[in-house]
């Protein structure tokens, strides 16, 4: 049996339903004119994230993984989404597109910088604003590890 994404009934909770394995799973139109390289970079993020959260968490890197986790949240779904994105990939979006122009130091100059704001905020106090600063500090450095992988 299959697991769609939308509830049919509440045997298996909020939002999912078991379908037929002969009946063909739905797909949005949006999906369906993505080009295939688009389909391969949103297989390759699926196996990524799929891979993130069947993680033991009995890990004792489970804290580590958490913290990676809220960076990319942050990123996909948080300020970064709401502010830069435009309904880019993340690939095409600023943080990615300045470093191409100036280099990997860019970015990694733009996660120097945030570590210094998120100090400062902590010495004023602004305990969650400097955590949100430090999650912004993780997706720069990531960008700068996706531009020295690209070269």
């Amino acid at each position: 049996m299959q697991i769609e994404d939308y509830r049919e009934d509440g045997e298996f909770g909020e939002g999912v339903r078991v379908v037929d394995p002969g009946e063909p799973f739905p797909v949005s139109e949006k999906l369906a004119a993505m080009t295939t390289e688009e389909r391969h970079r949103i297989e390759d993020i699926s196996k990524s994230l799929r891979s993130a959260m069947t993680r033991d968490t009995s890990d004792a890197y489970a804290p580590l993984a958490a913290i990676l986790s809220e960076a990319y949240d942050q990123a996909a779904k948080g300020k970064g989404r709401e502010r830069h994105a435009r309904d880019r990939d993340f690939n095409d979006q600023p943080i990615m597109e300045i470093g191409r122009m100036c280099g990997p130091g860019f970015n990694t100059g733009q996660a120097m910088k945030k570590t210094q704001e998120a100090m400062g905020m902590l010495s004023r106090g602004e305990r969650d604003a400097a955590i949100r600063e430090l999650l912004g500090a993780i997706n720069y450095t990531a960008s700068a590890i996706l531009l020295i992988r690209e070269t």
